[in-house]
């Protein structure tokens, strides 16, 4: 039900199912180059704009609470529940999972006279009417999250993963056509059109300033890399339909939901010490290759 293709969303299971790329040594003479940049490694340049103040810590400045629950109905299945009104401006956007597998809230704004069922049938190209609008990261199991965004009025519904089936979850944000900015956050993943810039990622819990630059729909998905895998195994590894072998990433990856361009917001991520591939599997409106076939992905160290 999240837009765009399912490899990302469903890594895990990928990733259990030992699809990965055989990564082998040869017999060939060693050339000694000049070191590489870390731009020319494909790490991702840093990105200004954090604050100090964490605005989903005590004393949130959001004047509104969305409460969005999750939970598991069978093997590879979900339901969403969510109140059936908010008030628009700026929203805290809670995820509480009370299944035993990760869950995100991806949302969808739905403009005209279209219906969640009319939505629900599409998948690209996509309509103006339509728009991906935020929601909450990946959550584990008995977990909660938050979010901080800025809602407009208008009507909703919250989903998951492509494909998988379930039940959704519709809502309508009521109140002036204009709203605030989020506030920024101590951490930035700043998403451009097709490369990411990254500030203030630690281990452990982050409030992250999610902020995407570009024009195209983005998201954020970190891969942990194995040991001292590159870069370009990695991209390899998700290129190939069929590959053999240890993965180059473990399962334990980590996912923000998809902004229309010019959006942003302050989400949180649960981030273990290491490096990751940050990736985005977003494909365009209109559809044609995702953006990691396009160079869309970094290398980023959290410590």
């Amino acid at each position: 039900m999240g837009r765009g293709r399912p490899a990302p969303a469903m890594a895990a299971a990928a990733l259990s199912a030992a699809s990965a790329v055989l990564i082998a040594c040869g017999g060939e003479d060693v050339v000694v180059q000049e070191a590489p940049t870390p731009q020319q490694r494909g790490v991702a340049p840093a990105a200004g704009g954090t604050v100090s103040r964490d605005p989903l810590g005590d004393g949130s400045q959001a004047a509104e609470v969305l409460t969005i629950t999750v939970d598991d109905t069978g093997h590879g299945r979900f339901r969403y529940r969510a109140p059936r009104r908010v008030r628009a401006g700026l929203v805290e956007i809670r995820l509480r999972n009370v299944g035993t597998v990760p869950h995100k809230a991806q949302l969808w704004r739905i403009a005209g006279d279209h219906s969640v069922k009319e939505a629900l049938r599409i998948s690209h190209p996509q309509p103006d009417w339509l728009r991906t609008a935020g929601g909450v990261s990946l959550t584990e199991g008995g977990k909660t999250s938050r979010t901080l965004q800025s809602l407009p009025a208008g009507r909703y519904y919250v989903a998951g993963i492509l494909g998988t089936p379930g039940t959704v979850a519709s809502f309508e944000a009521t109140g002036p056509p204009s709203v605030p900015e989020p506030p920024k956050a101590p951490a930035r993943v700043e998403a451009r059109d097709f490369s990411f810039r990254v500030s203030g990622l630690r281990a452990g819990r982050n409030s992250v300033d999610f902020d995407n630059v570009g024009t195209q729909p983005h998201h954020a998905f970190f891969a942990p890399m194995r040991g001292d895998v590159d870069l370009a195994a990695v991209r390899k590894f998700f290129g190939e339909r069929v590959s053999v072998g240890q993965p180059p990433v473990t399962d334990r990856t980590r996912e923000t939901v998809v902004l229309e361009g010019g959006e942003r917001q302050v989400t949180q991520l649960d981030l273990t010490a290491g490096r990751y591939a940050l990736i985005c599997f977003v494909q365009a409106r209109e559809g044609g290759a995702r953006h990691l076939d396009l160079g869309m992905i970094n290398e980023v160290t959290v410590r």
